[in-house]
């Protein structure tokens, strides 16, 4: 997460999300001088409900979709409502995710000490939130192909552990590329146009995949709690 970007390349001009992928310093520094945030919001925001529509489509193509909506019978709602349902919940959920997602780093901010206003951290949050949708689409596509349900990332650890089930394979779930390659971005955002030191930073970072540990492994348990 070392910071290398000419500064004055960066003033005056607006971050890109492609940008996020290719150049993300360069963006994080135009990040401190532009308040161009809501355009990426709304556009990630009905991304991530086209996305989750994907989602829907993936699983009730799948044998184990298939399989639960025979069981249903006459009470499985049409595709057409799925998909609906499943864009709504998307977009909304996203919109919820961006607020507190930036209302955590806020609060953690103002622990060390660091006085950036909660709309640049909702510009961080956004941003770096590309990765994580990015993420989603590549593996939806994957199960699609490989006739899998879309509940399992085929960018991580998790399909090797799946037979193992349980808490390690809920672990090994979080072992995944564009979940790492998103929190390291954050911390490389929060580094530049936060401007925290590199190791608070860093500590941010191991804290919060630390959280995707704990919450990976919880929700391991839950297949055995049946």
């Amino acid at each position: 997460m070392e910071p290398n970007v000419n500064t004055q390349k960066a003033s005056g001009e607006k971050p890109s999300l492609f940008g996020i992928i290719t150049s993300p310093a360069l963006q994080f520094e135009r990040m401190k001088n532009s308040n161009a945030v809501w355009g990426a919001f709304w556009l990630l925001a009905v991304l991530a409900g086209i996305v989750a529509v994907l989602g829907v489509y993936v699983y009730s193509q799948s044998p184990e979709g298939i399989q639960a909506n025979a069981k249903l019978g006459a009470a499985a709602p049409p595709l057409a409502v799925s998909l609906g349902v499943g864009l709504v919940f998307g977009l909304i959920g996203m919109i919820i995710g961006f607020f507190i997602s930036a209302a955590v780093y806020k609060v953690l901010m103002m622990f060390m000490g660091n006085d950036t206003s909660y709309k640049k951290l909702l510009t961080i949050v956004v941003y770096t939130s590309f990765i994580t949708l990015l993420g989603l689409l590549v593996n939806y596509i994957l199960a699609m192909v490989l006739g899998g349900t879309g509940k399992e990332m085929y960018t991580g650890l998790g399909p090797i552990f799946s037979s193992t089930g349980g808490v390690v394979h809920g672990i090994a779930k979080s072992f995944e590329v564009f979940t790492i390659w998103g929190l390291v971005v954050t911390g490389l955002g929060l580094q530049i146009t936060a401007g925290l030191s590199k190791k608070q930073a860093t500590i941010l970072v191991v804290i919060f995949f630390i959280l995707s540990l704990g919450f990976g492994a919880l929700g391991g348990l839950f297949p055995t709690m049946k």
